[in-house]
C-alpha cells in the first residue's frame, strides 16, 4: 500500500481556508458519505459557502453562537463548515438530551439559531417558550413526511440561493465551536474551541494512522463528539481522502457498514469493541477492507485475540474534548499492546500526585496535559472562569485520570480521579442524575456512582435514601427518571440505603459506595422498564 504525503497543518489557519483549499485540490472527489447520500468536495465548499450567506441573511453575525441538534446527515457538515464560513460559532448538543439537562445548554450557550431534526423536536418543543432563540431550522423534514414545527424553516432555506458568502477572516484562536462535556460537582461546562486545536489534532492523528491514498475513513460514533468530528471528519478531509459515518452504531451491522464503505479505517470506543467482540463468530467476520482499527479503551485481555479475529490491527489512543479528541496515541510503528501511547506533537503530558508533583516512572498518579503549540488545546470553558483556572491549575490541564508511564514514555490509563461516570462512550456527572431524582417527592437524597459494566466502561447505579415515611416502587423510579434523562443518563440500577454515608463536612463518601451490593437493589432490565432512545 502506498503510503500517504500528509498534509501540514501550517497552511491553513482555520476551517473555512482548509475546506476552500481542499475544495480547488479535490474537486469531484467524495469528501463524506453518508446512508442519505455523498457530498463531493466541491460540493461541501459551495454548499458550505451558500449555507453562510442563508445564516447572514438571518442575522447570524461573526463570533454569534449557533446550536446543532442533529443526526449525523449531510446537514450537520453543512452547518459545521458553514457556520465557520461566516465566523461563527457551532455548537454541537448531544442527541440524547431532553428536559432540564437540554435546557441548561442552550441557556448556557445563549445561541442566535438552532438547526434541529425534526425527529429532536419532541424534545425541544416543550422547551422553546423559556429559550430565546431567534432562529430554528428544520433538517431536511421530508424524511419524516410531517410539517414544519410552527415559527421555523427548512434548512435547504440556508443554501437555496446561489450566493456565495465571503469567507471570514478567522485566526488559530478564534472560536470554532463550543463542546458541552460534563463536569462532576455541577452542570455541564461548555469547552470552547478554537479552530487551531481542530486542525492540529486532525494533522497529529493522520500521521499516527497509517493513511494511504485509498484510505475511507469509518465512524458509526456520533458528530456531535470530537471523535467523529477530529478523527475521522477533519482527518480525511485534512488528506484528501474519504470519511464515511453511518446514524448510529449497530453491532450486528457494523463490519457490513464498514464493507459497503469501503473502510480502512474505523474508530471504536470501549463499549463498541466489547459488544463487537461478543457477538457470535461469523465466516463475514473479516470480509471487509478495514486494516487499522483506532480505538479508546481496548483492554490488554481482549487487545490481541480482537486483532486475530477481524483481520485489524489496533492503535490505541487517549484523549478528551478539552485537549483534543486524541492527546497520546501509540506510534504506528512502535504499538505497545496495553498502552495507550505517548504524547502527539503539540502536547507536553506528566504524571503528577495530588500536590501536582511529578512522580516516578511505574507509579500512579494524575495526567495533566498543556500544549507545546498555541491555542492546540481549549481556550476555557464558557461563562466559567473559576472552573478554568481550576482546570489549569499550575499551568497544567488536569485530566483527572490516573495514568502511570514507564521508562519508554509509553502511557498506560488505570482509572479515573473524577467522579464522572464513562457509559457507551458518553461522559457523564452524577450531579445531572442526582438533581433529577431528587425531585421525586418520595425521594430524600441520592447518590450516583459508576459500577463495572459487563460490555465496559460503566453503568449507572444510584443509592436513594427515601423522605421519612415514604415510600416509592424502584419501577416508579426508573420511569421517573427515563421521562426526565436522556436515555444514556438513567440508571441501570437502584438500591435504596437508609443513610448516605458522609465525611464531617458532610461530602458524599461515593468510594464506600461503589462496591456496595446490598439486597435493596434493583435492575431496571429486570423490572422492564424500556428506554426510548431518539
Amino acid at each position: 500500500m502506498r503510503a500517504l504525503v500528509l498534509d501540514r497543518v501550517e497552511e491553513y489557519h482555520d476551517i473555512a481556508s482548509l475546506v476552500e483549499a481542499k475544495a480547488e485540490k479535490n474537486r469531484d472527489r467524495i469528501a463524506f458519505r453518508f446512508p442519505q447520500g455523498s457530498l463531493s468536495y466541491r460540493a461541501v465548499a459551495q454548499e458550505a459557502a451558500r449555507a453562510a450567506y442563508g445564516f447572514d441573511r438571518a442575522g447570524i453575525r461573526e463570533n454569534d453562537r449557533v446550536a446543532v441538534l442533529l443526526f449525523n446527515t449531510p446537514e450537520f457538515i453543512l452547518s459545521w463548515f458553514g457556520l465557520n464560513h461566516r465566523g461563527s460559532v457551532m455548537v454541537p448538543l448531544n442527541t440524547g438530551l431532553k428536559g432540564e439537562i437540554l435546557r441548561y445548554e442552550l441557556a448556557d450557550a445563549a445561541p442566535r439559531g438552532l438547526v434541529i431534526d425534526l425527529r429532536l423536536w419532541p424534545q425541544f418543543e416543550p422547551l422553546r417558550s423559556v429559550l430565546d432563540i431567534p432562529h430554528v431550522w428544520i433538517a431536511d423534514p421530508s424524511r419524516c413526511g410531517a410539517p414544519l414545527p410552527p415559527g421555523t424553516r427548512p434548512f435547504s432555506e440556508l443554501t437555496e440561493s446561489e450566493t456565495e458568502f465571503p469567507k471570514a477572516t478567522r485566526r488559530p484562536w478564534d472560536p470554532a465551536a463550543i463542546m458541552y462535556t460534563s463536569g462532576t460537582t455541577g452542570p455541564p461546562k461548555g469547552a470552547i474551541i478554537p479552530h487551531e486545536q481542530y486542525l492540529r489534532t486532525a494533522v497529529e492523528i493522520g500521521q499516527r494512522s497509517r493513511l494511504s491514498p485509498e484510505s475511507v475513513l469509518f465512524s458509526a460514533l456520533p458528530l456531535f463528539h470530537c471523535n467523529a468530528q477530529e478523527m475521522t471528519g477533519l482527518t480525511a478531509f485534512l488528506n484528501d481522502l474519504t470519511a464515511a459515518f453511518d446514524e448510529r452504531f449497530s453491532a450486528s451491522g457494523f463490519w457490513e457498514s464498514a464493507r459497503r464503505y469501503g473502510a480502512t479505517h474505523v474508530s471504536l470506543l470501549i463499549a463498541m469493541i466489547n459488544v463487537l467482540y461478543k457477538q457470535p463468530v461469523r465466516p463475514t467476520d473479516r470480509t471487509h477492507a478495514v486494516r487499522t482499527a483506532l480505538t479508546a479503551g481496548a483492554g490488554r485481555e481482549i487487545w490481541p485475540e480482537f486483532e486475530r479475529r477481524f483481520g485489524v490491527s489496533i492503535i490505541e489512543l487517549y484523549g478528551m474534548t478539552e485537549c483534543g479528541c486524541t492527546t497520546l496515541m501509540n506510534p504506528p510503528e512502535a504499538v505497545r499492546v496495553g498502552s495507550v501511547g505517548k504524547p502527539l506533537g503539540f502536547v507536553e503530558a506528566a504524571v503528577v500526585d495530588d500536590q501536582d508533583r511529578p512522580v516516578p516512572d511505574g507509579e500512579r498518579g494524575e495526567l495533566v496535559v498543556r500544549p507545546s503549540v498555541p491555542f492546540s488545546m481549549f481556550s476555557g470553558y464558557l461563562n466559567k472562569a473559576e472552573q478554568t483556572v481550576d482546570a489549569w491549575r499550575n499551568l497544567w490541564f488536569h485530566t483527572g485520570d490516573y495514568v502511570t508511564r514507564d521508562a519508554e514514555g509509553y502511557y498506560y490509563f488505570v482509572d479515573r480521579k473524577k467522579d464522572v461516570i464513562r457509559r457507551r462512550g458518553e461522559n457523564l456527572a452524577p450531579y445531572d442524575v442526582e438533581s433529577v431524582m431528587n425531585q421525586h417527592p418520595a425521594v430524600f437524597e441520592t447518590v450516583v456512582v459508576g459500577v463495572p459494566s459487563p460490555l465496559g466502561e460503566e453503568d449507572v447505579k444510584a443509592f436513594v435514601a427515601l423522605r421519612p415515611g415514604a415510600r416509592a416502587e424502584p419501577k416508579e423510579l426508573f420511569e421517573f427518571c427515563a421521562e426526565r434523562l436522556p436515555f444514556f443518563m438513567v440508571p441501570k440500577y437502584i438500591e435504596f440505603i437508609d443513610e448516605i454515608p458522609k465525611t464531617a463536612n458532610q461530602k458524599a463518601q461515593r468510594y464506600l459506595l461503589r462496591g456496595r451490593r446490598g439486597e435493596n437493589e434493583y435492575d431496571r432490565e429486570v423490572l422492564g422498564v424500556v428506554l426510548r432512545r431518539p
